[in-house]
């Protein structure tokens, strides 16, 4: 790393970012890694690296492009405001993870524009009112874009511990206790910014239902520093649903 200035600069960049909400400026590369660990260093450096690589395109999806990132970088924001005073170690470990928690979305939408079949996709899933947009991946890509996500953080070597964090995030009660945190964690925030309706009453509900489940496993989340970190318009989202 101490080889490569453009490297360098941007662990420096990230470390500073709100991704991590560190208490000082970090300004040496050793610092970066005594603070976040070779691990978390090595995972940081692949998704940000597969990230700045790909155009994105999700308009086979319905999807506003703009307004998808915009929802990608909140979920960022979130995983780390959340867990950073509960579980910094945790909020650590899975920033590298959310930075990279619709890339299986955004290639599927690649795909289907490459392949001609993105307008077909398209008028599938509004038809369908966009319920079954795993089984639409199945049927036009022969897989789904979560399951998609767990095979390249395979392919691409990944630490275990997130690879099995991914393939757990629909079933979190499912996964090791080693890692079950890990799942609860990454399966509410996935929950909570569902790309069709981020933040709405019924995805803010269920949020609470998977750490109230969380709870019940063993898993140990604080509820009311949760609900004080969900996003305002989760908060009034919730307010006026129960109006």
């Amino acid at each position: 790393i101490s080889k490569d200035p453009l490297l360098i600069g941007e662990l420096l960049r990230l470390a500073n970012s709100p991704f991590y909400g560190f208490s000082h400026q970090v300004s040496t590369i050793q610092q970066v890694v005594s603070l976040l660990g070779v691990s978390n260093i090595k995972n940081v450096i692949l998704a940000n690296s597969i990230k700045s690589n790909f155009s994105i395109d999700v308009s086979p999806y319905g999807l506003d492009t703009a307004f998808f990132l915009t929802n990608c970088s909140n979920e960022v924001d979130f995983i780390s405001t959340w867990l950073h005073e509960e579980d910094k170690h945790l909020a650590n470990e899975l920033v590298p993870c959310a930075m990279l928690l619709r890339l299986g979305m955004i290639l599927l939408a690649n795909m289907l524009i490459k392949s001609g079949k993105d307008k077909e996709f398209l008028n599938q899933n509004k038809e369908q009112n966009f319920q079954n947009v795993s089984e639409l991946e199945n049927q036009y890509c022969g897989i789904d874009h979560v399951s998609f996500l767990g095979t390249l953080f395979d392919h691409w070597k990944f630490d275990e511990r997130l690879i099995q964090s991914i393939a757990h995030i629909e079933n979190p009660h499912a996964a090791s206790q080693e890692i079950k945190k890990n799942a609860y964690a990454l399966a509410v925030t996935n929950c909570l910014f569902e790309p069709y309706h981020p933040l709405s009453p019924f995805n803010s509900k269920k949020s609470i239902a998977l750490i109230n489940e969380a709870t019940n496993q063993g898993i140990d989340f604080n509820m009311g520093n949760f609900l004080a970190k969900l996003p305002q318009t989760a908060k009034d989202n919730l307010m006026k649903d129960n109006d």
